[in-house]
């Protein structure tokens, strides 16, 4: 395993803990492990370590700001924001894509990378879209809310999917409403919304690693597919290490 950083971003040290335990699961040692939250450290140090970093986990948390997707907060919606949050996954997305470093994104973390690259959300789930599957159980953080349906042959998020049937855990009120552009859905909830995508590799992103899920696998690691996942991130992670990130 090679010695790059992997760069955790959350909105507080506690919050962290989870996804920072996940990695050291799949055999990431601690000192390879930095949080990263709002307000933490002096100005311009989330761009420095980008720039040297390895990888980035961007977690789960509160909401990202309507505005950052041109809509006004609607006044039905339970939204949280945290601006300062979203500036500084900001700044490490726009670093991590320059360096084209691996990126792992998490429940808030895929919203966020669909927001940063052209896509948008529903605001308020219960309210905007009645009637789905419950998507915010909250009291037991490994408890299975519903299945996912695995896209077919396409992207190798979904093929790693496939290789089993799929049941997530679930706690957002927010999800994915316009998919942004270059990004492929690899499964869906049964009611329509995306719970996993991944970067194309077309374009200008070619060789760009971004993959996200909209449940929480820090929290399934002792099911192998879940942990599954994490391993796929490190392996990412540790390929591009070797053969240097591109600029």
């Amino acid at each position: 395993m090679n010695g790059g950083k992997i760069l955790v971003s959350a909105g507080f040290d506690e919050k962290a803990a989870p996804y920072v335990e996940a990695l050291k699961a799949v055999g990431v040692p601690a000192e390879r492990i930095t949080v990263l939250t709002p307000g933490a450290g002096r100005p311009g140090l989330p761009a420095e370590l980008v720039a040297t970093a390895a990888g980035l986990v961007l977690t789960g948390g509160v909401d990202v700001a309507p505005e950052r997707y041109g809509e006004s907060p609607r006044p039905d919606a339970r939204l949280e924001v945290y601006p300062e949050r979203d500036d500084l996954e900001w700044e490490l997305l726009a670093g991590a894509r320059e360096r084209r470093l691996p990126v792992w994104c998490i429940c808030r973390g895929l919203q966020l990378a669909n927001v940063y690259l052209g896509g948008t959300l529903w605001q308020d789930l219960p309210t905007q879209l009645p009637g789905g599957v419950p998507h915010e159980l909250t009291d037991t953080p490994d408890v299975l809310a519903h299945p996912v349906r695995v896209a077919g042959p396409g992207t190798t998020l979904a093929e790693r999917l496939s290789r089993e049937a799929v049941l997530v855990n679930s706690r957002h009120h927010q999800a994915v409403k316009d998919l942004a552009p270059g990004l492929e859905a690899a499964a869906w909830s049964p009611d329509g919304l995306v719970e996993a995508f991944e970067l194309a590799g077309t374009g200008d992103e070619n060789g760009w690693w971004l993959r996200g899920v909209q449940w929480h696998p820090e929290n399934l690691v002792a099911m192998h597919l879940q942990r599954a996942l994490w391993e796929d991130f490190v392996n990412a992670v540790d390929g591009n290490a070797t053969n240097g990130s591109r600029p």
